[in-house]
């Protein structure tokens, strides 16, 4: 581990067809740059955030044309374990977010910095508890719940007080639950409860030393549980619901018939419940099954 950020893997993972275009380029480019900054960040440098809103402005620029294609990118969990890409992630999927709010390009820029930026603050927290793979003692989760508070001061002079306060906020909770100040609703930003829908979809539907990841339609109905009890933003829940694919266009999925199947369309009102094509076994390859109408089929597994 180089900077008690990330972690990766003994051996490099190879890297599949969809990193190979253009938007996986982008990809790649800003996962090596965010990383470098918070590792000059970790060793002691100033924040550089001249490069993340270049790394924003790139990735805003391609956006519109290429959102199942980034999408995918999100959905490929295991070939990276949690690091910086968890930042790309819930910026990828704030912004979309934002974009379906219509959003403006400097807010969707300052949402995207927001997005890039909302865990700096856990460059303060010590490696063996932000990696401990077992559950967290009282003492150790009062310091990482201190790193949206650090983030904020960290950014101090940096960037624009709406980035700072969407480091600071993204942990608040709209029934008054969240930390570091237990705000309301109304007392949090738009940009930093579009973030915050962001972190849990992302964080529960990655895989972690201490838990298996959710499925993405899990995560969803999560998102929609979570919301009701007055935690996200039901509104914005609703919004991430319709227009963020749960399995993009071009996902691998394997089929609790045991088939391996392509999404190839989605349900725009049942985004979990995508239409696929077998791929495998090779009898049953073509096959259109469309799941909203096939109850009893269900998505089991992404695969990578």
């Amino acid at each position: 581990m180089a900077d008690g950020f990330s972690r990766q893997g003994a051996a490099e993972k190879v890297m599949p067809p969809i990193f190979a275009g253009p938007m996986g380029e982008i990809y790649q480019e800003a996962q090596a740059a965010l990383k470098d900054v918070y590792h000059r960040c970790r060793m002691g440098s100033h924040l550089e955030v001249k490069d993340i809103q270049e790394i924003v402005a790139d990735y805003l620029n391609r956006m519109q044309d290429n959102q199942n294609m980034l999408l995918q990118m999100v959905m490929l969990k295991d070939l990276d374990p949690y690091s910086v890409r968890h930042s790309l992630n819930v910026t990828v999927l704030a912004t979309l977010l934002g974009s379906k709010l219509g959003l403006s390009r400097k807010e969707l820029q300052l949402l995207g910095v927001g997005a890039m930026l909302h865990d700096v603050g856990k460059l303060e927290v010590p490696a063996e508890i932000l990696l401990k793979p077992g559950k967290l003692t009282a003492e150790e989760f009062a310091v990482i719940k201190r790193h949206p508070q650090a983030g904020y001061e960290r950014l101090d002079g940096v960037v624009m007080e709406e980035v700072r306060r969407v480091a600071r906020d993204h942990h608040e909770r709209c029934n008054g639950s969240g930390y570091p100040r237990g705000l309301r609703r109304e007392e949090i930003s738009l940009a930093a409860r579009c973030v915050a829908i962001a972190d849990v979809y992302d964080a529960v539907t990655t895989d972690r030393c201490y838990r298996p990841r959710y499925l993405p339609h899990e995560g969803m109905e999560l998102l929609m549980m979570e919301s009701t009890l007055g935690n996200l933003d039901l509104d914005l829940v609703r919004v991430f619901l319709q227009a963020i694919a749960s399995y993009p266009v071009g996902t691998r999925v394997k089929l609790s018939t045991g088939e391996t199947a392509l999404v190839i369309a989605q349900e725009p009102e049942v985004p979990m419940r995508p239409v696929v094509k077998v791929l495998k076994p090779r009898r049953r390859a073509g096959k259109i099954i469309r799941l909203l109408t096939n109850p009893s089929v269900l998505i089991v597994e992404v695969d990578a």
